[in-house]
């Protein structure tokens, strides 16, 4: 019984712990995340489509886990395709305050599966510009055509 007491105290005083860490350790200690842009065979990017606009596959790390591998992990639970992971090419700033971390990629094959951040389209680079594109993810064109950036 002594056992029993000890674990529900124990719950008891950490359960207020746990929820302010959660609430507050967001605002303190934002959650890293990561973007995978991925190249298919046909001078084409893999992006999801969701209530008619784009954004690149990626997410949160879980607990523990190395950003490549997040990276893999995310790209594939989004689209239903593997990837070749390339190095990481920029750092941001995701939507929580937090760094994302943004890497390139090769589509290596699997099947296209969809999930509830979109369905996966495999879109030609000359239509990127046209496009709507969720706002974090509204200036990956710069990604696709530097060149463009450089004449500005």
């Amino acid at each position: 019984m002594n056992q029993v007491l000890h674990s529900v105290s124990s719950f008891v005083k950490s359960y207020p712990e746990n929820i302010l860490g959660k609430i507050f350790g967001r605002l303190f200690w934002p959650p890293v995340t990561v973007a995978v842009l991925a190249h298919g065979e046909n001078d084409d990017i893999m992006a999801l489509r969701l209530d008619g606009k784009y954004h690149i596959p990626g997410g949160f790390l879980k607990k523990n886990e190395d950003i490549r591998e997040a990276a893999r992990r995310e790209f594939k639970e989004e689209t239903g395709f593997e990837i070749k992971l390339n190095d990481l090419f920029d750092i941001g700033e995701n939507g929580s305050g937090g760094p994302e971390m943004l890497f390139e990629a090769k589509v290596k094959g699997g099947e296209k599966d969809g999930s509830w951040e979109g369905e996966p389209e495999f879109v030609k680079k000359d239509e990127v510009e046209c496009l709507s594109w969720r706002l974090k993810h509204s200036h990956i064109y710069e990604y696709l055509f530097p060149e463009k950036e450089k004449a500005i």
